[in-house]
């Protein structure tokens, strides 16, 4: 019976500083309690229960409304800690073992991403995985809506990172020139094009690629963002065009793969976490996680030599 009511208490605790803080927030019970749901009288009782427990008065009424005393103004920031805490416990509770959904890019096969799956599993989560264009999978997690999702960013935030290069049907060694790519003097046909897919569609890269070309001499039609995978495939093998691409992506179209001069742009992400996907927050289970992905998609764990 003892333990049961220490038990108790302590859970109370959580609601009368839950009410405490709503009070402070709003400056008025009658707020408080429509934010809380509850009743005015429920929300004075636990702040009077609140006040006993800890010894003094906390909130006093003065022509603003209720603000805080000394005390109460000592304990309002431990109060919202504690309120920060419990939500991310619960959270982290009701995550492991229940599903999770992780929102990845196109590129990879099924049998590259199943060890993502394995590693997921053996942290406890019931992942399930998803592909979605890059603008998706950032608005879902921004949204809140749960999960994770690797979004795009700038290399310096990344935690996975790896080259872009020339996607080519060409299968010769050594770095790709963009000055190949002019239209020569006297040419009538299509002028041969670089491609720029959507995920790579970030001014960290785009604004690169656009300034190389110029300097080597492409015009900007030859300069083709946002392209479908299917789409700059599609034209590298009829028109003998280039892809900036991944290794990986390359070889999953058969296209060969080299390096472009004077161009050191890469792919770059963060995983970005929903509260839906709190348990996968920590360092441990954020690690595994990287470290099935980094393979599967071709990309490298940031900062690794």
């Amino acid at each position: 019976m003892l333990m049961r009511r220490r038990y108790n208490r302590r859970v109370d605790l959580l609601l009368h500083l839950r009410a405490f803080r709503e009070v402070v927030d709003q400056r008025s019970f009658t707020r408080a309690a429509a934010e809380l749901g509850v009743p005015q009288p429920v929300v004075s009782r636990r702040v009077a229960a609140l006040e006993k427990h800890l010894g003094g008065r906390l909130l006093v009424r003065d022509p603003r409304g209720v603000t805080p005393t000394d005390r109460g103004r000592a304990v309002l920031p431990h109060a919202r800690d504690l309120e920060v805490r419990a939500d991310h416990l619960l959270g982290v509770a009701r995550a492991v073992g229940a599903g999770v959904t992780l929102a990845v890019p196109g590129g990879a096969s099924a049998r590259a991403l199943a060890p993502v799956r394995d590693a997921a599993r053996e942290a406890g989560l019931d992942l399930e995985l998803r592909v979605a264009d890059p603008d998706d999978r950032a608005a879902a997690v921004a949204r809140a809506a749960g999960g994770l999702a690797l979004v795009p960013c700038t290399p310096d935030e990344a935690d996975l990172v790896g080259p872009l290069g020339a996607a080519t049907r060409d299968e010769r060694a050594g770095r790709l020139h963009l000055d190949t790519l002019r239209a020569s003097r006297g040419d009538t046909g299509r002028p041969r094009r670089l491609h720029l897919g959507a995920e790579d569609d970030r001014p960290w890269v785009r604004d690169v690629v656009r300034r190389t070309a110029g300097r080597a001499g492409l015009s900007p039609g030859q300069v083709v963002v946002g392209s479908p995978a299917l789409s700059a495939v599609t034209d590298v093998l009829a028109h003998d065009d280039v892809w900036l691409a991944t290794p990986v992506e390359a070889a999953a179209h058969d296209l060969a793969w080299r390096p472009v001069a004077d161009l050191p742009v890469q792919r770059s992400y963060r995983l970005a976490v929903g509260r839906g996907g709190v348990a996968a927050a920590g360092p441990a289970v954020r690690a595994r996680l990287l470290a099935a992905l980094g393979p599967a998609l071709g990309l490298d764990a940031a900062g690794a030599p």
